[in-house]
């Protein structure tokens, strides 16, 4: 069973820059190209519900973005909007279609002893640093922008609150995320990295919220078990995890004790991970 929307697709022709740093979910969706559907009291931008369409329609095929990709046919790079996915390529193996791409390494995850003494240097569509500014003074000449509450130095990378978005340090920066020059939006690879998973209708895994990305997905087994709870929202739309169809406020139980899974935000169930709890 795929997710397929049951309700009435409705279009938005502007959605609220904001919303996908600022709503639960509403981050994940959008990049998989979902419409928001807005609350009926239009008490705030976050979303009750949204429809997705078939996201996977044939399930022997890859998708990325709608584009149905066979096995062994590659995604052009100029369409993959996550600058650390590369050279990828559809693998469908006992059925099961995944996408696999070349690793890349970071040369500055690795070298701590140089940041000591220099600070790494991007530009808005690479993955890895493009270059370096070392030595006291010529880091002290560098243009800088002042973005909640930190310092940057021009060149350096960093993700401002309440958006989902990577900028760059640049003179040019006046505090708006809007400038595709200096900033663009943070894309998680989804459909790239997790194939297999959204195929499966397993739920992602989050961090503290949903405004991230995920770190996983759970899936159904044989011992997952929906446990029935209160729609205090009274959202008309569902959502579906395996086989299974969830109304909002119903959990899935989990084996891992710091992760708690529910219908919050249709039509995934999400999972949210605590990083320090009581076992």
């Amino acid at each position: 069973m795929k997710v397929v929307a049951s309700f009435l697709l409705i279009m938005i022709t502007a959605v609220n820059t904001d919303m996908a740093g600022e709503c639960d979910m509403a981050g994940f969706y959008l990049e998989l190209g979902c419409t928001p559907i807005p609350k009926a009291d239009n008490s705030s931008i976050c979303p009750d519900a949204f429809t997705c369409l078939d996201l996977h329609p044939d399930p022997a095929m890859c998708y990325y973005r709608g584009v149905p990709y066979g096995d062994r046919s590659a995604i052009p790079q100029n369409l993959v909007q996550n600058p650390c996915s590369q050279a990828c390529s559809c693998r469908v193996s006992n059925g099961e279609p995944q996408f696999e791409c070349a690793a890349v390494d970071c040369v500055e995850t690795f070298d701590s002893d140089m940041q000591q003494d220099c600070i790494s240097t991007f530009e808005i569509d690479s993955c890895c640093s493009t270059g370096t500014v070392c030595g006291k003074d010529a880091i002290a000449k560098l243009k800088t922008c002042d973005v909640d509450g930190r310092t940057y130095k021009e060149g350096e990378i960093f993700e401002p609150k309440n958006t989902r978005k990577t900028c760059i340090c640049t003179s040019d920066w006046d505090g708006t995320v809007e400038n595709g020059a200096y900033c663009r939006d943070i894309n998680c690879g989804l459909e790239i990295h997790y194939q297999d998973k959204i195929l499966e209708n397993c739920a992602p895994i989050f961090i503290g919220n949903g405004l991230t990305c995920p770190i996983g997905f759970e899936c159904p087994t044989a011992t997952s078990k929906v446990i029935r709870g209160l729609n205090l929202r009274v959202v008309g739309s569902q959502c579906v995890f395996g086989n299974s169809t969830l109304s909002v406020g119903d959990e899935i139980s989990v084996e891992e004790k710091c992760t708690k899974c529910v219908c919050n935000v249709p039509p995934f169930v999400s999972c949210t991970r605590q990083n320090t709890c009581d076992e």
